[in-house]
């Protein structure tokens, strides 16, 4: 088994606030799941107050979590998506960019070279960082849009071609920053999922919403080598190649409200949908390349028996990743649950996902003794850590400061 290949996302700094445990305590937790990569949350409009100034308490918390994984030997992948906008602009910052207009000193051009200013400052303030990733499903409207979007209402979205013009805009500034601030990290691509007509993509709605990660990436190399942008060699924008497979239904009858739900066991479908992915590596040169799988996992909404069958899904999830060559890491999402947010008024409209994005989690909060997950004790026995879960979830929630 390749030493990085059970990984696990979440973002501890963000959950430190929530829940009032360290953040770096929460890596027990990854390291008794017998998981030796992390994906970390690290939005440069968080930590840093402009292009070139840290904020230095937000270096400090990051700081503290980086030099534990170092310590548990755990590899982090830094992921951000968002960034500073210019004056001039209706939004300080965001997942924002004005309209694309490469002429100097356009606004938009300020804004990729603030974008690559601060990549510069986040790779030299944070050597503890493996892997960059540089965005996050920039094929869709919630994560790239204009300047001044309207999320409540979709209104005057970029169209699926505006966005993945953009991506690569994005995708070689970011390169070009990480690469002057540390040249020994690696950088990913930005991370596509789905690419659906009512988010904003334009896969055509006969395929299974999964194949929208290689229609994406094919669209993404037929603009780098077309030699109409920055450089034509996909090594001068990323690394190592990365998206998000989900195992989502194919039941385009509710669309949303399906996506998490209805959906079948893990089989020679969902490989094809990375495979798929991993062809269009192969078509355009880069099959030497290796992939990432930032994000996958499975929601149960609480619902106990949904629970133990998506403990057997996830099982077969990672089996599957396991037979992909290609695969260097598989990060399931997400490490912990966010119980939490069932307190909170109006959960629709405070988290993406509303209350499926509760029930992602390996391990419950610390208000619950952090403890395990069926999901997590199915993921140990993959890994072979021989951890008392209950144990170190235990010990993790009692670090809870008041």
């Amino acid at each position: 088994m390749k030493e990085r290949f059970f990984g696990i996302g979440e973002p501890l700094t963000q959950r430190e606030k929530d829940t009032f445990v360290p953040a770096d305590k929460y890596l027990d937790l990854v390291n008794a799941l017998g998981c030796k990569a992390y994906r970390s949350w690290m939005h440069m409009t968080e930590i840093l107050d402009n292009p070139t100034t840290v904020n230095e308490e937000a270096v400090k918390m990051h700081t503290r979590l980086l030099n534990r994984a170092k310590e548990l030997d755990i590899e982090v992948t830094g992921m951000n998506h968002e960034w500073f906008l210019p004056k001039g602009c209706k939004q300080k910052k965001g997942h924002a960019t004005p309209k694309r207009d490469l002429t100097k000193d356009s606004l938009y051009m300020q804004m990729l070279n603030m974008l690559e200013q601060s990549w510069e400052t986040m790779a030299k303030t944070f050597p503890q960082v493996d892997i960059w990733e540089v965005g996050n499903e920039w094929n869709i409207n919630p994560f790239l849009h204009p300047d001044g979007f309207l999320q409540s209402d979709m209104t005057h979205p970029f169209t699926a071609d505006e966005k993945m013009d953009i991506a690569i805009d994005l995708m070689y500034f970011s390169a070009r920053g990480i690469r002057k601030g540390n040249p020994n990290a690696l950088v990913t691509s930005f991370s596509p999922a789905l690419s659906t007509d009512w988010l904003g993509g334009d896969l055509p709605d006969f395929l299974p919403p999964m194949y929208g990660i290689a229609w994406t990436l094919d669209k993404m190399y037929q603009r780098i080598i077309s030699g109409n942008f920055w450089s034509s060699n996909p090594d001068d924008y990323f690394d190592l190649v990365a998206w998000h497979p989900y195992q989502m239904s194919t039941n385009q009858k509710e669309k949303d409200k399906d996506l998490f739900l209805h959906i079948n066991e893990p089989d020679y479908l969902w490989k094809d949908y990375n495979d798929a992915a991993y062809r269009v590596m192969c078509k355009y040169g880069d099959s030497n390349k290796q992939v990432i799988l930032t994000e996958t996992g499975f929601t149960d909404c609480g619902d106990a028996k949904r629970e133990e069958l998506q403990a057997h899904y996830t099982k077969r999830i990672n089996e599957i990743a396991m037979e992909l060559p290609y695969v260097r890491t598989i990060y399931n999402f997400r490490l912990l649950t966010e119980q939490g947010m069932l307190k909170k008024a109006g959960i629709e409209d405070n988290q993406i996902g509303g209350l499926a994005e509760v029930y992602f989690g390996f391990f419950e909060e610390p208000d619950y003794g952090c403890k395990p997950r069926a999901k997590a004790l199915e993921l140990q026995k993959l890994t072979g850590s021989t951890a008392d879960l209950f144990d170190v979830g235990r010990k993790v929630a009692e670090c809870k400061q008041s």
